[in-house]
């Protein structure tokens, strides 16, 4: 039908990518901590989110094609899976996947939570864009450290813009790396004060959610992988425009070479006034030479006659 193709269609690899789709879904089993986690994450993170009520019995590690196809069914690339059992209690795995397939996979386990109601501070906006930061240099030092740093800043990247403006910035997300394998997550209201300066004296109140994880296991692309999903088409692509510069002020400087101009040659237009007048000058002209050329020929009559 039409309509199924244009699903179809809305579905195949476009040249600019749409805002990518997550799942957050429930395990078989899960506890009242990781159902309390979900449901919070699901308030942060609801732009460009799918919540899935009914439990489903995956296992990401061991299996992950039928995971993959309930992300094909609903098109979504990214999945926050939450789980609970006696080896791996209060679990959740954050994962992403690149044309079908599991580009990679980072298990937590929930060691410490604060919901959202427990704080009396206003709650974060619809649509506001949160202010990443990461702390501890284990990001930098380990490379599944560099994978989950990667992960959250695409996890949380809702929508794509250009710039943000300074009174946009309302809450921040800080992450904090430290040994061993643990991971704090904080959300913080901004509150911007009168400082004297043209810079505002920033003050951060926190609001939740308020996590504690511990990193179990990873399952990190393969380099091949990573270099597809990572390449743009070349449509995509902005090319350098030559003579094109641009000025502190953004506007647009260009230069033009031209060749040399015979000015002489150049076709140039007249206006309606300036015809007439020249058409006048010349009818006057003509009649002073008709004038002056009868009055000789009257005089060499006059002197010539019998």
């Amino acid at each position: 039908t039409r309509k199924g193709k244009k699903i179809l269609l809305a579905k195949e690899p476009q040249i600019i990518e749409n805002d990518k789709q997550t799942m957050i879904l429930k395990g078989a089993k899960t506890s009242g901590m990781v159902n309390d986690v979900l449901a919070d994450m699901y308030k942060i993170r609801r732009q460009n989110t799918v919540m899935m009520a009914k439990s489903n019995p995956f296992l990401p590690f061991e299996d992950t094609q039928p995971l993959l196809d309930l992300l094909a069914k609903k098109d979504t690339s990214m999945f926050l899976f939450g789980s609970h059992n006696k080896k791996r209690p209060h679990n959740l795995v954050f994962g992403r996947t690149y044309d079908g397939q599991m580009l990679d996979m980072l298990e937590f386990g929930v060691t410490g939570f604060k919901k959202l109601c427990q704080f009396k501070q206003p709650k974060i906006p619809l649509g506001a864009k949160p202010c990443l930061i990461f702390n501890g240099d284990m990001f930098e030092r380990y490379p599944e450290w560099g994978v989950v740093q990667n992960y959250l800043c695409d996890f949380f990247n809702t929508t794509k813009t250009s710039s943000i403006n300074l009174q946009g910035l309302e809450y921040v997300l800080s992450f904090t790396a430290c040994e061993p394998n643990i991971l704090m997550m904080r959300s913080y209201e901004v509150n911007m004060k009168k400082s004297g300066t043209s810079t505002p004296y920033v003050e951060l109140d926190e609001i939740g959610i308020s996590l504690d994880l511990v990193l179990r296991r990873t399952q990190v692309a393969t380099p091949e992988m990573k270099k597809l999903a990572l390449k743009q088409p070349k449509a995509a692509k902005i090319g350098k425009t030559k003579n094109v510069t641009h000025d502190l002020a953004g506007s647009k400087l260009a230069t033009v070479h031209m060749t040399k101009q015979n000015l002489e040659e150049m076709p140039q237009s007249r206006m309606k006034g300036s015809r007439k007048s020249e058409d006048g000058e010349l009818k006057k002209k003509k009649k002073r030479k008709l004038t002056r050329r009868s009055g000789r020929l009257s005089r060499y009559e006059t002197t010539d006659g019998p």
